[in-house]
């Protein structure tokens, strides 16, 4: 017999959370996994299952309808950080640009100056390369044509002077201009005003602070404006008629691929424009590879080239120095891989590295490490994505990219507005055994095209306006918007379907525990659905501005607007465990008697931040038996 409803307060709780799955049947599942449905939380250090930090925008409104298509950051042998974007100027996507972000002007505020204007093509690879003449590297991108770009990374401020010069000197008297980046290489001497369309020449002075033998004649300068070195481009390089999608130096030598070709080219380790293959070959040499199949992309591990091509391909690329007679020969070793169908990566930026292994999103849209695992000495590709498999097949991912960051490995969708991450978390025993957890975290809704790490800060690029967003610690529970309104977003937390191991009986209950931390005044709903896909779905007030929880301490100070409420850290991320005060909340349930039931927990407005700690019910076998479905 079941218990009083008056009574019965033995909760059967659920207060250890695995993560998220949404390929196995959410009826058929382990009690304590989040289930599809779920989004916009996450399993942070704690154990518990909170809300993401609202994303927060880090430099000036835009509400330009134009998103990022590509980014990087490039952290130069100089010490510098250039944050790059490739974004549209209108919504119809002509007229796009690459610009780098700095905070040179004031020290704090981010400002984005144009590199190059007039674009039509937005599908950018970057990657460093150092010239040893130099002592210093520059970065190098592709965007799908013949051509090859570099940019030295000058970027400084200069003194006021009248209209009509032809020198220029830096704010900082003390420093000079190849200190400030600028080329003193032959046909490189340029430079722009703030990222105009003007360039400018000049002949000399770069190793003092003052540029000579400017050309055309300089307009007036105001006290620290902005120039930059101009954008160089090498036509034709590595070949024409030889469209450059994607780079990757590897041992200083540049690798370049095209998704329309099976050839690989590889630069001279000492000049990044030369890939002209002498005979005999020795180390450092320019090289051309011929693949099975167009390539794909190009990775590194443990020191050597991984390069992958067509539906299943990938090349390990080695080197070999014999001596032929008395000549000392390098010889090129191409190790194709045995893998899988479907096994080469999506596309070059859906690849990225864990370690020393390679993680990529592969053709069948899996997520896939490639290394070599323990007690297993030939390299594998195995699926981190079993959990959601098929939800990621489903995915568009078109203009997306994987990025891994710490423990976490993100992938972005922004034709869907989404993004997904795969956290992996080691610790260590009292025994010295090293204990990993792999779990996915529900989908996140974004609204981003790539994840950036600039100066230690998660950032991520917005798919529809000029704008990038701090993603983690924000201190915030909402949205910002690139009109300065704060932006709700729904958070969800569905757990699993429950029979309690009675799939044939009938269940009953009238109580559901839930416990967390939750900010006063936060919206906090609980949703009850009594069976599968339950169309009349019970819906229950945990906390509102009305009908308030029971805070434990009661007299916590935090509420909405409150002027202690910032950033806490918990594991790299803040979440309102710790800060804010505790709730425990018994809500009643009416349902009557169940197969199998789903406790869902959520808000969907501004400014609600919770943590849940355990949920559950006090759930008996109900009196009656499920003479229903007897036949």
């Amino acid at each position: 017999m079941a218990k009083s409803g008056a009574t019965n307060f033995d909760f059967d709780l659920i207060d250890s959370f695995e993560g998220y799955v949404s390929s196995k049947d959410k009826t058929n599942v382990s009690r304590n996994v989040l289930v599809e449905g779920s989004q916009n939380v996450y399993k942070p250090i704690t154990g518990n299952i909170t809300v993401r930090p609202g994303l927060k925008r880090y430099g000036a409104a835009d509400a330009t309808i134009a998103g990022i298509k590509s980014s990087y950051e490039w952290y130069s042998s100089l010490g510098n950080v250039y944050p790059f974007r490739v974004v549209n100027v209108t919504s119809a996507g002509a007229d796009a640009k690459l610009q780098v972000m700095s905070t040179i002007a004031d020290g704090t505020t981010p400002v984005w100056y144009d590199l190059m204007t007039g674009l039509t093509l937005t599908r950018f690879v970057f990657n460093p390369w150092y010239s040893d003449t130099e002592k210093k590297d520059r970065i190098l991108f592709v965007k799908g044509d013949s051509n090859m770009h570099h940019w030295s990374g000058g970027l400084t401020k200069v003194a006021a002077q009248a209209a009509g010069g032809s020198t220029l000197v830096l704010s900082d008297s003390t420093s000079t201009w190849l200190l400030q980046s600028f080329s003193n290489t032959s046909g490189e001497k340029t430079f722009t005003i703030n990222g105009s369309s003007t360039v400018y020449t000049y002949t000399g002075g770069e190793s003092t602070n003052t540029l000579t033998g400017i050309s055309p004649a300089l307009p007036a300068i105001t006290a620290d404006t902005i120039v930059l070195q101009a954008v160089f481009t090498e036509a034709d390089t590595p070949a024409a008629g030889y469209n450059n999608d994607f780079i990757k130096t590897i041992g200083n030598q540049v690798h370049v691929g095209s998704y329309t070709s099976r050839l690989i080219y590889i630069s001279s380790s000492t000049d990044f424009t030369d890939y002209t293959v002498p005979s005999p070959r020795v180390a450092g040499s320019p090289e051309l590879l011929t693949l099975d199949n167009s390539a794909k992309g190009i990775s590194v591990r443990q020191g050597s080239a991984h390069i992958t091509a067509g539906l299943s391909d990938w090349y390990i690329i080695s080197y070999t120095d014999i001596t032929v007679g008395s000549t000392l020969t390098q010889q090129t070793v191409v190790d194709k891989q045995e893998t899988a169908a479907l096994s080469a990566a999506l596309a070059h930026e859906f690849i990225d590295t864990v370690g020393d292994d390679i993680v990529y999103l592969s053709q069948d849209q899996q997520l896939r490490l490639y290394g070599i695992f323990r007690n297993i000495t030939q390299a594998k590709f195995p699926s981190l994505s079993q959990a959601i498999k098929t939800e990621l097949e489903g995915v568009n991912f078109t203009g997306g990219a994987v990025r891994s960051i710490g423990d976490r490995v993100y992938i972005t969708a922004p034709m869907e507005g989404k993004a997904y991450f795969h956290e992996s978390r080691e610790t260590v025993d009292q025994a010295g055994n090293v204990i990993a957890e792999r779990f996915w975290h529900p989908p996140q809704i974004w609204n981003i095209s790539r994840v950036a790490l600039i100066n230690g800060v998660e950032y991520g690029h917005s798919n529809a306006n000029p704008q990038i967003y701090q993603m983690w610690n924000t201190g915030q529970w909402h949205d910002d918007s690139p009109t300065d309104d704060a932006v709700p977003f729904d958070c969800t937390m569905a757990m699993a379907y429950r029979q309690h191991d009675r799939r044939q009986g009938l269940l009953e209950f009238d109580k559901v525990y839930v416990e967390g931390y939750l900010l006063q005044g936060s919206s906090l709903s609980l949703r009850i659905n009594k069976d599968y896909l339950d169309q009349n779905p019970q819906e229950n007030v945990l906390n509102d501005l009305t009908t308030p929880a029971d805070l434990f301490p009661a007299n916590n100070p935090e509420v909405i607007g409150g002027s202690l409420i910032g950033d806490v850290s918990i594991g790299g991320v803040t979440t309102p465990q710790g800060f804010f005060p505790k709730f425990r909340v018994i809500s009643s349930s009416q349902l009557g008697s169940v197969f199998e039931y789903q406790l869902v927990v959520y808000s969907n407005t501004a400014d609600s931040a919770w943590e849940i700690l355990a949920i559950g019910t006090n759930a008996t076998q109900a009196s009656e038996s499920a003479v229903e479905i007897v036949k």
